[in-house]
């Protein structure tokens, strides 16, 4: 099986779990997401930080995501408590986009830092898992839950098939060399028109505010995948793990959708 094929079998058996568990309801998709998030955490503890498993860093970590995940969807459950973590989650967004854009920034330090308070993983996972749940309060969830993933998932395949096309010139070498503009601009344009059929088919009639806020999102899509790639090149790794075949780790899978879900439940205030 080529690499290529091996890619498209994951990712149907994974989308085959999405499916399984929006149909199956509220719980279902808050176990798959919160699972998610915990080998998230494993991914970055372990891969990036290089600290053992078991270990009462490691605890810590995964204490800190599991424990308010839980009770803020299954306990204590809010839109104003929502409200916290979406915009939480932005701040830590905007820091993030002040780590990709400030070229002075020395690997060694950023590694250092991050690696000395590795506990903190936890709290950097559970604002935008926050924000994904958060959607869940909504009745229509499950057709908000498939515009956000078709605006991400949009992106990502636009820009792999207008760069495999079109693609001459390089978005930032320095960061992601395969990226080119072109591949960002297709990428765009197909999540915004990805983005708002799915909105058509299943919520309303969308118009040009509908189109011009789902190619942002598509663009803020590709940005938070820019950042996971100077994460990745700051602590000299390729994939976050090797637990999805041909796909690398759930943290490669999940990065841009991680960055980009608050954005897009900020939106939704404006769309409606």
């Amino acid at each position: 099986m080529t690499n290529t094929q091996l890619r498209i079998v994951s990712a149907l058996v994974l989308l085959g779990l999405v499916l399984a568990c929006l149909w199956f309801g509220f719980f279902f998709t808050v176990l798959f997401i919160g699972t998610a998030g915990v080998l998230i955490i494993d991914e970055i503890v372990t891969n990036f930080f290089k600290r053992k498993r078991f270990k009462t860093r490691y605890f810590l970590a995964q204490a800190l995501f599991v424990v308010p995940f839980l009770f803020f969807n299954l306990v204590e459950k809010s839109p104003g408590y929502d409200s916290i973590f979406i915009n939480a989650a932005i701040v830590v967004n905007i820091l993030l986009m002040v780590f990709l854009f400030r070229r002075q920034l020395k690997p060694a330090g950023f590694t250092f830092y991050s690696s000395k308070y590795s506990p903190l993983t936890g709290l950097f996972i559970l604002l935008p898992m926050m924000a994904l749940t958060s959607l869940l309060s909504s009745t229509l969830w499950r057709e908000l839950m498939a515009v956000l993933l078709l605006i991400n998932f949009g992106m990502d395949t636009g820009a792999w098939f207008f760069g495999r096309k079109f693609g001459k010139h390089k978005l930032w070498p320095a960061v992601s060399p395969n990226k080119t503009i072109e591949g960002l601009i297709g990428g765009i344009f197909v999540s915004s028109i990805a983005g708002s059929l799915c909105w058509w088919a299943f919520i309303s009639r969308p118009d040009l505010k509908h189109f011009a806020v789902f190619a942002v999102l598509g663009l803020l899509s590709q940005i938070g995948d820019l950042i996971q790639s100077k994460i990745k090149r700051f602590f000299e790794i390729k994939d976050s793990s090797s637990l999805i075949p041909g796909h690398g780790g759930v943290y490669d899978r999940l990065d841009s959708l991680l960055f980009l879900t608050p954005f897009f439940a900020l939106a939704l205030a404006h769309l409606n």
